[in-house]
């Protein structure tokens, strides 16, 4: 075992093992905390980010078949296709082909229109460049044409539109085709329709989203082609060339796990584009979320060390406030024993150590009486009182309570409970109001809204809360929790028991000549000219209902009786408590009115 020479030393040690060890343990979680939040974040953003995206493709190719569909179902078109031989002159014909070539100016992503009719009739635009298209009846012999005429009317979307032209470039475009069928006869065949969508514009919608810059974004069809992405990485586009396979195991339902490509890791994520059965992934390097959690380990190193170092120093300053007391009493021994009998140590703690030094200079005293041989007068002295502090739990302390439990809340998620705590926090902080038992009409709408938001939470199938409220009588002074009890009675009583019909709370306000009116009504079950009476006026003594008369008598105490509650009830139909007060403008006028009321 290990010596020391002194008490102060073998205490610093024992104090720095004693911290050392639970910040190691402290920093050892804390990281490993971090990083799994960490990462959990990460797979969370990118699932948001692709159905982000997913949503803004989907609207895109939902637009385009809309348009499709307009456009082979229009008269003029229809008319045009089952002619015998196309006119293409005449008002009609001139308008809709105004249309189609505005169209592709209106919607950017369009890159051509090819119209084919039966009758040898064809419409061509191009939106960047013109293409000799393929005559109809070539045509009739390719892949395209005959994967859009098994839709039998039904739009189709196509990795490539080339087969529609004479040069067979690699056009970037992906090709939306529909059959064109008479409205009159579903059987008459009138031609082809074909839409092409610019894969710059998919691309545009990939790249417009902030993400992490080595984060990459693959959106692939229904034929597992890759149509987009956002970098333009050749080792992963080379990986995922002609890799059916490969792109199936990366296809897994709706979440997030690891993917390797050669020897690199990534943290992936996908989701569908529903209808077109269309796939949107990402792709992260795990080299970069470990960058990341490099940074939480310094962090937690760094934090760890300084914890340390505070406790090294609160270490020393605890042993030496343990230890001095005893080197004074060793000093005062040392000089009692060179012949110095006047010897006293202050007693500077009520601890151990404070008691052996009274204990000494009893001691002292005692030796000094008998050697002497004289009586030193005893003084009294005076006994040190205990005083238990009262622990007083003050509102800003209940508020930063609830602080911390909206911001837990918000943290992990949890809006619902994050609302009710921040109702909770607003609705004491206006229900004290600092001691004062009047505020502004402000507050008194904030309170009961922070009230009904708790009571919603609680029983949010119960009612549904509307508010009317003037936005003008904010800053006129009245008291305190008037409409709550109101409020509280309605929730409570009002939609019990529960009923086939939505419960409705109203909370209306108005100015009405020098008075604002206050109207809490609900359609709930309603009472009885009986029941109201005895709301109103309910006995002392009662168990319940002695918040409508505390309203009540207070209203007329302050304001007199023309300021009664009044209380419209009718059974089966619902409740309206009509609350009026005068208006009153500033604090001034308040201190009148309360004064001549005797208060």
């Amino acid at each position: 075992m290990l010596q020391f020479k002194t008490l102060q030393t073998k205490m610093l040690v024992s104090f720095i093992l004693l911290v050392l060890i639970p910040v190691i343990g402290l920093g050892s979680f804390s990281y490993y905390i971090a990083t799994r939040f960490l990462e959990k974040q990460t797979m969370q953003n990118q699932v948001q980010i692709i159905r982000l995206i997913a949503d803004n493709i989907k609207h895109m190719l939902d637009d385009a078949t809309d348009l499709s569909s307009f456009i082979v179902g229009n008269e003029t078109i229809q008319s045009m296709l089952s002619q015998t031989a196309p006119s293409y002159i005449g008002d009609p014909q001139k308008t809709i082909f105004n249309y189609l070539s505005n169209l592709k100016q209106a919607k950017k992503y369009i890159s051509f229109i090819v119209l084919y009719g039966e009758n040898d009739f064809m419409f061509k635009d191009f939106s960047e460049f013109f293409r000799q298209v393929v005559p109809y009846e070539e045509f009739k012999e390719s892949p395209l044409y005959m994967a859009t005429a098994a839709r039998n009317g039904q739009s189709h979307l196509d990795y490539s539109g080339s087969p529609l032209f004479i040069y067979a470039h690699n056009y970037n475009d992906i090709v939306l085709g529909r059959r064109i069928l008479s409205l009159y006869d579903a059987d008459k065949k009138l031609g082809m329709f074909f839409l092409g969508i610019n894969r710059d514009a998919i691309r545009d919608a990939i790249q417009d989203v902030q993400i992490s810059r080595t984060t990459n974004l693959l959106l692939f069809d229904d034929n597992y082609r890759l149509v987009a992405s956002k970098l333009d990485d050749k080792e992963m586009s080379k990986h995922f060339k002609d890799n059916v396979n490969g792109i199936k195991n990366l296809l897994q339902p709706n979440q997030t796990w690891i993917y390797e490509i050669g020897n690199k890791k990534y943290l992936a994520a996908n989701t569908s584009i529903e209808l077109y059965r269309w796939h949107i992934v990402s792709l992260t390097p795990m080299d970069d979320i470990q960058k990341q959690y490099s940074i939480v380990l310094s962090s937690t190193i760094i934090l760890s060390f300084s914890l340390l170092l505070v406790a090294i120093v609160m270490s020393i300053l605890l042993s030496k406030g343990i230890t001095l007391p005893i080197k004074k009493l060793l000093r005062s021994m040392n000089n009692f024993k060179r012949g110095d009998f006047n010897q006293k140590v202050p007693v500077e703690s009520k601890d151990e150590i404070g008691l052996l030094t009274q204990k000494y200079n009893e001691m002292v005293a005692q030796l000094n009486e008998l050697i002497q041989k004289v009586y030193i007068s005893q003084t009294n002295q005076k006994m040190i009182e205990l005083k238990t502090l009262q622990a007083q739990i003050e509102p800003h302390f209940l508020y930063n309570t609830l602080d911390y439990i909206f911001f837990s809340s918000k943290i992990n998620g949890d809006n619902q409970t994050a609302k009710v705590v921040q109702s909770l926090s607003e609705l004491f902080r206006l229900s004290l109001n600092k001691g004062e038992d009047y505020y502004k009409l402000e507050n008194e709408m904030n309170q009961i809204k922070a009230y009904i938001n708790i009571q919603h939470a609680r029983f949010p199938s119960r009612f549904t809360p509307i508010y009317h409220i003037d936005s003008t009588i904010g800053h006129f002074i009245t008291l305190k929790l008037l409409l709550q009890p109101i409020v509280e009675n309605a929730i409570l009583h009002a939609f019990e028991p529960p009923t086939d019909r939505q419960g409705v709370l109203l909370i209306g306000s108005y100015v009405q000549e020098r008075d604002v009116v206050w109207i809490v009504q609900d359609n709930g079950n309603g009472m009885n000219p009986d029941q109201v009476e005895q709301l109103l006026y309910i006995p002392v003594r009662s168990k319940g209902g002695y918040g409508l008369r505390n309203v009540n008598e207070r209203l007329q105490m302050m304001f007199g009786p023309e300021y009664a509650l009044q209380i419209n009830s009718i059974p089966e139909i619902g409740t309206t408590v009509i609350v009026r007060i005068p208006i009153i403008e500033n604090e001034t006028q308040w201190g009148k009115l309360y004064e001549s009321h005797g208060h």
